[in-house]
């Protein structure tokens, strides 16, 4: 892939799509793959098949399905013990075909748990046998961002690094620097804060580069700090610098130096929503929200396809929700708290329809999951509303309780959703709510977990929590599957 400079290339047209009262879905069950950080090189490396993929939607279909757990997944798809970005390794939140624990607390089905230095929001990531996490330690006015790598078997610290404190920011109080999620690959770890340094590591800890965006750009003063995760591409990381003072811009940061190899402009706006890649017919498009729309960039020119929404209203167009894809539908929101979007892509780079707005808001910062033909959406307040995908017809809207930041996740028909207090609670994917369980870890949980084999990996503020249940009872739930249940699972994902 060549890496070009902004300037040497014209601007592209831009085609801005408003939303519009939504038509009956032609095709409402077009599939669309979510390309993971670790899935997109290995697409990007074979047009042969992206191109088998051209042609008709229902042809897209058929070979997405007929992929699904055979060539891609097993030579492109992480290990099943892979959550390797923000929201695991499709960037949806969700993983099947798993025995994952459904009651614990503080003592019960906890593999491991250790103690973090200091504290954090940021959420873990797993690559192999090693668990990356950041915190931030503060002894009087001095500050530390620390990367932390655990072994995942036992949660025995491998080690850990400093690799100084760049420009600092101001934070809400109910978050520090240390909010950025990791991305992880085979041969590499890139590691952010909310001061918007970057750096890779390997994965035993020798540092490779730093990248410092305000020694480069100047300090904005931002209010919150910076929230976007880096995601990682087939040469470049990723990580764009959306805020408030401008200028604005999408950046590719070359994966081997941290220079940057490619940027393109973008309106000025704060965004802390993390980029999402998705592969659908004829195209692998970067899906980024931010100045009160959604933005498409071709995954391999990094060309502005077309953009999504007005392009002004509410709060500057600050978004704190990331986007989520499914059954060829993207569903978004424009702002913190404005209504949810859904809109149906198109091929070859095309704009994409609308299909529906929700009656009522969104979530401010629980970003939303799409699990089986229905959206989830937790609230700040810690409702749950279930929506219907293809006609966002609200299903249900239950209180859970507690206030609400971590976003959910999903799997094995389970949806699993923590709030402020520490509690977890379980909840049966269905257009009924049904709760399966309410688990207590006794301290404030706002980042997301990962799902890890059978595990589920938890970060308190200061804890790490590795989860699952008793060993002798996992292995005897997983030998005692039988091929029809797999396939029954399967059967509804399609």
């Amino acid at each position: 892939m060549r890496s070009v400079s902004l300037n040497l290339l014209p601007a592209p047209a831009r085609r801005r799509v408003s939303p519009s009262p939504p038509s009956p879905p032609a095709h409402a069950h077009l599939a669309c793959r979510l390309t993971g950080p670790l899935l997109l090189a290995t697409i990007l490396l074979q047009p042969a098949v992206v191109a088998a993929q051209q042609g008709s939607d229902e042809s897209f279909k058929n070979k997405v399905t007929a992929n699904r757990g055979n060539s891609w997944e097993t030579t492109a798809a992480p290990a099943v013990t892979d959550w390797p970005a923000w929201r695991g390794p499709n960037g949806n939140g969700v993983a099947d075909r798993r025995d994952l624990p459904v009651r614990w607390s503080r003592t019960e089905n906890v593999w491991w748990s250790v103690q973090l230095p200091g504290w954090g929001t940021s959420s873990p990531v797993v690559y192999g046998n090693r668990v990356f996490v950041t915190s931030e330690v503060q002894k009087g006015d001095q500050k530390s961002l620390l990367t932390l790598c655990f072994d995942r078997e036992h949660g025995e610290e491998l080690w850990r690094h400093d690799f100084g404190f760049g420009v600092d920011q101001r934070t809400h109080e109910k978050s520090n620097l240390a909010v950025n999620t990791p991305a992880a690959t085979k041969d590499a770890v890139y590691i952010a804060f909310g001061n918007a340094d970057i750096a890779r590591y390997s994965h035993d800890g020798e540092l490779i580069w730093v990248t410092r965006y305000m020694q480069r750009f100047g300090d904005p003063g931002m209010a919150w700090g910076y929230g976007v995760s880096p995601v990682v591409l087939e040469k470049t990381v990723l990580f764009p610098w959306d805020h408030h003072e401008g200028p604005c811009y999408l950046i590719g940061l070359d994966q081997r130096t941290g220079e940057i190899s490619w940027k393109r402009d973008r309106p000025i706006g704060t965004s802390h929503a993390t980029p999402l890649v998705v592969e659908h017919p004829g195209q692998i498009d970067i899906l980024v929200s931010g100045k009160n729309g959604l933005t498409a960039f071709d995954a391999r020119t990094y060309d502005e396809l077309w953009q999504y929404g007005e392009g002004e209203g509410p709060f500057n167009g600050e978004i704190i929700v990331s986007p989520v894809c499914g059954d060829g539908m993207v569903f978004l929101q424009l702002w913190r708290q404005s209504r949810i979007h859904a809109i149906r892509l198109t091929a070859n780079g095309e704009s994409p329809e609308a299909v529906w707005v929700s009656e009522k808001p969104g979530s401010q910062e629980p970003s939303l999951l799409y699990y089986r033909g229905l959206l989830y959406v937790l609230k700040d307040n810690g409702v749950l509303v279930c929506l219907d995908g293809e006609t966002g017809r609200e299903q249900y809207r239950q209180r859970l309780g507690g206030t609400c930041n971590s976003s959910p996740i999903a799997g094995e028909g389970r949806i699993y959703l923590s709030n402020n207090e520490g509690s977890t609670f379980v909840v049966r994917a269905g257009r009924e709510f049904e709760l399966v369980a309410r688990n207590e870890l006794g301290e404030r949980i706002t980042a997301s977990p990962a799902i890890s084999g059978d595990q589920l990996i938890y970060r308190t503020d200061s804890h790490l929590y590795c989860i699952g249940r008793a060993r002798g009872e996992s292995r005897g739930r997983r030998a005692s599957r039988s091929l029809s249940a797999f396939e029954r699972v399967c059967s509804s994902e399609n």
